[in-house]
């Protein structure tokens, strides 16, 4: 076998592994948002479950934390809300692109 096609081999085994990592995070992170919302009725929160049950990956997701936040604040207000969603958030690491993600707010000092 010529170093090229091994080369060419390993990236596309490195490559495999890493969308089998991206399939897993991504049916992890669906799981668990579904899990929320499975114990609620309603309309709204049948929509939300669909949408988070077809999304097509981990960023589609992320956006959708904040549907899945307002459907469960509606329900069980927004404090045990924000617990609830609090391990789903950290279950994106890893997978989202840099600029994605929850950012570290600046405190603007007084004068």
């Amino acid at each position: 076998m010529s170093i090229i096609r091994r080369l060419l081999r390993l990236l596309h085994l490195s490559g495999g592994a890493s969308a089998r990592t991206k399939d897993l995070q991504l049916g992890r992170i669906r799981s668990a948002m579904l899990s929320l919302l499975q114990s609620h009725g309603g309309h709204s929160v049948q929509r939300v479950s669909q949408r988070v049950r077809f999304a097509a990956d981990v960023e589609t997701l992320w956006y959708l934390r904040q549907d899945v936040m307002t459907a469960l604040s509606a329900i069980d207000g927004e404090t045990a809300a924000r617990r609830k969603m609090k391990g789903i958030n950290s279950m994106f690491e890893g997978g989202l692109p840099g600029s994605m993600g929850p950012r570290a707010h600046q405190r603007i000092p007084h004068h």
